[in-house]
């Protein structure tokens, strides 16, 4: 039995909705559904398990019908997609689907898939405990079995690692998180949201597929596919008293052209630079996609000639109250502040 995997869509976001990029954003993020609907037709996969938050909004009529027309180039695959029981999903639970979409409405559910000989256990967050777990047991004894549960109580998934472990299901699909995890090797995962929807997203992102063995039920193989089309990434320079702002240009201009257009930077300075050179968004490349920058670095300066110049006036007074010693003994914090302090006074022309 081969299945594909997928959570938390959140169809309808716009990731960095305020920067240039963001509607192409949301477009890749609606376009998701057909990613995988795609993958499905190439992998021929016998169901397509959907868990977590497929909309960021409730669905509306036509979010409904989108998600009707992509399931419909699928007829040969059960598709199971968690709703919620309230009247916002209105249009999602009332709508008709065929008989291979089964739209899990309640906080509990249990079904069984004659086609496939699958006995699925459906559970909402707040349902999942021992108790409920140990007690299930499947319909038929050779069915085989499948949790899917959305949950972002992880902790619960790991201290009760043993006991999810020995339970009777072939799979456990986990849904609620953005991010991927994997639980337990093989058996219990997080997908994680096919396509990153902030800048805390990192890392690549997709779904994963697996065969589950029809007579030991247990799973031949699960590997994880990247479907996304952007990926958020975190850069960090560390900077020295050597490098101009020019040659800093340079280097962030080479660095991004190693990857993909598309990639969107969180970018981190640290270091003591040259005093000279000044961190601001003119650095970065017309091009590149920039989520964030936070300028940790600071001015280095040769204190002893400074003091020297300046020992009568406020400048050589406050590098005076600092330098007691040597620089090295200071702490970090003590550090900072006398850099940063003689920045401010040298800039501010009051030394």
């Amino acid at each position: 039995m081969r299945f594909i995997h997928a959570s938390d869509l959140h169809l309808g976001i716009i990731p960095d909705g305020q920067k240039s990029w963001g509607r192409e954003r949301g477009n890749a993020v609606l376009s998701s559904l057909d990613k995988i609907v795609d993958l499905v037709l190439r992998e021929n996969a016998d169901a397509l398990f959907l868990t977590g938050q497929s909309f960021h909004f409730p669905p509306l009529r036509e979010d409904v019908e989108r998600i009707r027309q992509a399931f419909a180039r699928i007829p040969f695959c059960h598709v199971l997609l968690f709703s919620k029981s309230s009247n916002a999903y209105h249009f999602l639970n009332s709508a008709t689907f065929p008989r291979n979409v089964h739209i899990l409405k309640e906080d509990r559910e249990e079904l069984y898939i004659d086609e496939l000989n699958l006995d699925i256990l459906a559970l909402e967050g707040s349902f999942l405990c021992k108790e409920e777990l140990e007690h299930f047991s499947p319909r038929r004894s050779d069915a085989i079995p499948i949790l899917l549960c959305n949950t972002k109580n992880e902790d619960f998934l790991l201290h009760n690692s043993y006991l999810l472990s020995s339970l009777p299901f072939s799979y456990i699909a986990l849904g609620g998180k953005t991010e991927k995890k994997v639980i337990l090797e093989n058996k219990m995962v997080y997908p994680g949201s096919p396509e990153p929807l902030g800048k805390d997203s990192t890392g690549k992102h997709g779904v994963f597929v697996g065969n589950i063995h029809p007579i030991r039920k247990k799973i031949d193989a699960l590997d994880f596919l990247p479907l996304s089309s952007a990926q958020y990434l975190s850069l960090h320079f560390s900077l020295d008293k050597t490098i101009g702002t020019e040659a800093l240009r340079s280097v962030l201009d080479a660095e991004i052209k190693k990857r993909e257009p598309e990639t969107i930077y969180r970018i981190r300075f640290s270091g003591y630079r040259d005093p000279e050179t000044r961190i601001s968004e003119d650095l970065f490349p017309k091009y590149a996609r920039v989520i964030e920058w936070v300028d940790e670095s600071v001015p280095y300066y040769d204190f002893h000639s400074l003091y020297k110049e300046h020992s009568n006036d406020l400048l050589g007074l406050f590098i005076r109250s600092y330098l007691k010693g040597n620089i090295e003994e200071l702490s970090k914090r003590e550090q900072e502040a006398l850099f940063y302090g003689v920045s401010a006074l040298l800039q501010g022309g009051k030394a």
